[in-house]
């Protein structure tokens, strides 16, 4: 005769659901529904609310979970203080129809210096979605600062008035950065890298890099900066025009021991030249 064994039901656990939470129009409700989206393990929805400005008067708290800001168009600025805007710490922000202002990296607690608008650190990720990144200021990476290990997508999204005392006026990674049908314009490194300072791998497709201002090289792209070489950028059907450099280092592509490829590419009219002179020759830039 066999043995029949009767089991217990065993009770399994219910998934975190995805919550959806709307965001009335001020600093503190957006900072109630950062926390509440960060003491989930799901991914949560915020709906910032339709034609408001969330006005900052002290640093939001980290991203430390996956969370969705559908930005509906509003603005979210730094009025007073020293802080970025965002800080994901080993989370995953995805951030959609929003534009971030007038964030200062120099006085945030986290990676302070870096990312004026957003710094992405500790494996975390970013998604720009449609957004505008303007004005903003940091040490390094005025706009968006991505730590080695971590990454971030940008797609249609603008990022112009940025300043860096440093490099990556822009954009400054040591990680993992796509940029997408995208425009960088009027941003300003105080040393390399007026648009992006890349020292990790970067992909540009679809993208313009015009009239972003290096005072020592690659006002539009510096791959490899002054104190840490090396790094692989490829750029695709893309147009680096307009950008500018002092001395004798290119105004359009900055190369130091990394790997450059162009792909359908346009480097035209960067001053002092387009590629001439950079450390690490840049394969098929006419200078």
């Amino acid at each position: 005769m066999g043995t029949v064994a009767t089991l217990a039901p065993i009770a399994l656990a219910t998934p975190a659901s995805a919550a959806i939470l709307p965001v009335a129009c001020s600093e503190a409700a957006l900072q109630s529904a950062i926390n509440a989206a960060n003491s989930t393990p799901g991914s949560d929805t915020l709906n910032l609310a339709p034609r408001c400005t969330y006005r900052l008067t002290t640093e939001l708290p980290a991203i430390t979970s996956p969370i969705v800001i559908n930005g509906n168009s509003d603005t979210i600025t730094r009025v007073s203080g020293s802080f970025r805007i965002f800080t994901v710490n080993g989370g995953n922000l995805t951030l959609v129809g929003a534009a971030l202002t007038n964030g200062d990296a120099t006085g945030s607690s986290i990676q302070n210096g870096a990312g004026g608008a957003i710094v992405v650190t500790g494996n975390g990720s970013l998604s720009l979605i449609g957004d505008l990144i303007a004005r903003n200021h940091a040490d390094f990476g005025g706009g968006i600062s991505v730590f080695d290990g971590s990454q971030a997508q940008v797609n249609g999204s603008a990022f112009t008035g940025n300043t860096a005392a440093v490099n990556g006026g822009a954009i400054a990674s040591d990680g993992s950065t796509a940029v997408n049908f995208s425009n960088l314009s009027g941003n300003t490194a105080g040393n390399v890298g007026g648009a992006i300072a890349n020292t990790g791998t970067l992909t540009v497709e679809g993208s313009t890099l015009i009239n972003n201002t290096a005072p020592n090289g690659g006002g539009g792209l510096a791959n490899g900066v002054t104190a840490q070489p090396g790094g692989t950028s490829t750029v695709t059907a893309s147009v680096i025009s307009g950008n500018s450099a002092s001395g004798v280092n290119p105004g359009g592509i900055y190369n130091n021991q990394g790997t450059v490829t162009l792909r359908i590419t346009v480097v035209i009219r960067n001053t002092p030249n387009n590629c001439l002179n950079s450390p690490t020759p840049v394969p098929g830039c006419r200078n």
